[in-house]
């Protein structure tokens, strides 16, 4: 109880930004932005990012699916969206 009350004192306030854009790579027009705080999980292949977000009750989520040279391509764009996460999350 200690312990747990002590993580909440010094944890500070926890608040996403309500609305954080990030571009989907590629030349597709028009072009296609992810609102990155409604994202419900990413799996990393070889080959594939996917991206799901946007869902709700009744399959209304959405996805995307990114086609990647190598893996090393797919961590390159994890690193993109947590940055431009972290920077929708500091404040102004």
């Amino acid at each position: 109880m200690r312990l747990l009350l002590l993580l909440l004192c010094c944890a500070g306030p926890a608040v996403a930004a309500p609305f954080c854009l990030w571009k989907v790579p590629g030349d597709a027009k028009p072009e296609r932005h992810i609102n990155l705080t409604v994202v419900q999980y990413v799996e990393l292949a070889d080959n594939e990012l996917h991206i799901a977000y946007g869902g709700g009750n009744l399959g209304s989520g959405h996805d995307v699916r990114i086609p990647l040279k190598n893996r090393e391509e797919g961590q390159k764009l994890l690193q993109e969206m947590r940055d431009t996460a972290r920077r929708c999350d500091q404040a102004p």
